[in-house]
């Protein structure tokens, strides 16, 4: 998923986008009255994967709706981030298209990272979501 898209997924779910210094995290989102907003601080960030995958990890808790407080015990947190971490690959790397690549011989981690202009560590995860809890075969037609 190209930023272009990305920035089409903020305006539509109306999610407001500030570029700033946190001082706590790379990324934060804050939900107010049914709105949401996202934080980004640029000082954390070496490339715009890493931007791109952070941005798309935060619409992900502002498109599923899981957002927590700080003070939420540990599996609310966790199934959360669970929830915006699955937003973010079936958004960036759908299976289908990762499923293609496979197909095109893009097999190590750095290659897709490469073919999908996304950090290689996002590509490790999404595949792992993909072949573990999802139980799909990058090898099979079945899957698509």
């Amino acid at each position: 998923m190209p930023f272009s898209q990305l920035y089409q997924q903020l305006e539509a779910q109306k999610i407001s986008l500030y570029v700033r210094e946190i001082g706590f995290s790379q990324a934060a989102v804050i939900e107010y009255r049914g709105r949401y907003a996202i934080f980004l601080d640029p000082d954390c960030f070496r490339s715009l994967r890493n931007v791109k995958a952070v941005l798309a990890h935060e619409i992900g808790h502002c498109a599923t709706g899981c957002t927590h407080r700080l003070s939420s015990p540990l599996d609310l947190i966790e199934r959360h981030e669970y929830k915006a971490n699955r937003w973010a690959f079936e958004s960036c790397l759908p299976f289908s298209a990762l499923q293609q690549a496979v197909r095109e011989g893009f097999r190590e981690p750095w290659e897709l990272a490469e073919r999908f202009d996304l950090p290689e560590e996002f590509v490790r995860r999404a595949v792992a979501y993909y072949t573990g809890p999802r139980a799909l075969d990058l090898g099979s037609e079945a899957d698509i």
